[in-house]
């Protein structure tokens, strides 16, 4: 494959794909709403907000202006995501235009982290766009399941099942270097 025909197909395999990087909404705050711990937000790239499995917290996130008429609706749909205790959909209501809040209680047995993304079909896990950090920065904001000391101090996250495990196979590199060649 000559390298003007990988271009091609690059580019047509960018503009048939739905585009994450326009994504402006931002995790704002996050708020226990039952005694639960929170600390955050953290990380250089993805921004992390620790909080406590089994526990509910109020999200909001703002700049929302890519869907709910520009976000003027009254609802927005959310997906929280997790590859250990599965996806969950939820409903956010409007604040103010642009900004929305919801409930999400984290699953007692909790691990790793949990992204979310907005402006999504619910039912449809490949729908919607990524919510970011809270400065604007490119990157994505996740809750990430924690323990806290006494007085919701020295969070220490939860890991087990996946969290640090990135899924490829071993010919992936292969095959992309072989179109280089």
């Amino acid at each position: 494959m000559s390298h003007r025909q990988l271009s091609v197909l690059v580019a047509l395999a960018v503009l048939s794909i739905p585009s994450l990087a326009q994504a402006n909404a931002r995790l704002i705050n996050v708020v226990p709403t039952d005694g639960g711990c929170v600390s955050g937000p953290t990380g250089a790239s993805v921004q992390f907000w620790d909080v406590e499995p089994g526990r509910t917290y109020e999200l909001t996130i703002s700049n929302v202006t890519e869907c709910a008429n520009g976000g003027t609706d009254p609802t927005l749909n959310v997906r929280v995501n997790s590859s250990n205790t599965g996806n969950t959909d939820v409903v956010a209501t409007l604040v103010v235009a642009g900004t929305y809040k919801f409930s999400f209680t984290l699953p007692a047995n909790a691990v790793c982290t949990f992204p979310m993304f907005y402006c999504t079909t619910p039912g449809q896990n490949n729908s919607g766009l990524r919510v970011e950090r809270n400065d604007g920065g490119p990157f994505q904001a996740h809750l990430r399941a924690a323990t806290f000391g006494p007085g919701c101090t020295n969070p220490q996250p939860v890991l087990g099942g996946d969290c640090l495990v990135v899924p490829t196979r071993p010919s992936t590199w292969g095959k992309v270097k072989s179109f280089y060649r």
